[in-house]
């Protein structure tokens, strides 16, 4: 229901997220602290895991491509930037776990001028809590994250199997430079701030394709098939909405 709501609002991996928190703590009665946790975690897996096999798909490519790609200078700047969030990433994963009062220090200067609310005076007690809540995640459910990280790999590799299965219905057989330049500009399209990556996909899709001399009818193809999954995901997230509406509460809150 949550990746529903996302895929419409302007930026397809998020959106859905406070209705995510207002879900887990009225349907399920969690502590708003271990929601906004959980969630955070979530979403921390999927950026640091998406941006990872995006730098290992851009750097397949300049070290084994010889032309079709572009300027190599602006795969190079992608390499850059990919490196850097994936830096900023750790950075605050790290701040957060080892560092929490220094990180809420930071965000009370920042909204020192409305610390006269009762819960933006309280934000560094908040941040602490996070903090106190992650690593104790982290020490006694070790095995639970490693799942998570081995998970969210499986996904890649899934998507890139997909990606390949379609492919090979029109008789082609990508090599590995091809299948990464396709997968790399279909990720790099839905994260910009577009519902859906309507345009942007299309556009990397047939880019990708042409770049690699392979037939249009292919590149079409994927995109029908890409997009009748998108279809078949928000189908069934209008049904998980349905059906939360229609729970009942929870009859008391979760220690």
């Amino acid at each position: 229901a949550g990746q529903t709501v996302s895929f419409i609002t302007p930026a397809p991996h998020f959106g859905g997220e406070p209705f995510q928190i207002y879900w887990l703590v009225k349907r399920l009665g969690m502590r708003i602290h271990r929601a906004v946790l959980s969630l955070a975690l979530d979403r921390f897996y999927e950026l640091w895991v998406n941006f990872l096999m995006l730098l290992l798909g851009v750097s397949l490519v300049l070290l084994l491509s010889q032309s079709g790609v572009g300027d190599r200078s602006d795969w190079q700047t992608i390499v850059l930037l990919l490196l850097g969030l994936l830096a900023l990433l750790s950075a605050a994963a790290w701040l957060l776990i080892r560092q929490p009062v220094l990180l809420s220090a930071r965000l009370e200067k920042l909204g020192a001028r409305w610390l006269s609310s009762p819960r933006l005076a309280a934000l560094g007690n908040h941040w602490q809590v996070l903090g106190s809540e992650l690593r104790g995640v982290i020490s006694t459910h070790k095995p639970a994250l490693l799942g998570a990280l081995g998970l969210s790999l499986l996904g890649w590799a899934l998507m890139i199997f997909e990606v390949w299965l379609v492919i090979s219905y029109f008789d082609i057989t990508p090599d590995a430079v091809s299948l990464a330049l396709i997968l790399v500009a279909m990720r790099l399209a839905l994260l910009l701030p577009l519902p859906g990556g309507i345009g942007s996909l299309e556009a990397a899709v047939l880019w990708s394709f042409q770049s690699q001399a392979l037939p249009a009818e292919a590149a079409l193809g994927l995109l029908a098939l890409t997009r009748l999954r998108d279809v078949l995901v928000l189908l069934t997230g209008l049904l998980c909405l349905r059906v939360l509406q229609g729970k009942s509460q929870p009859e008391a809150p979760a220690a």
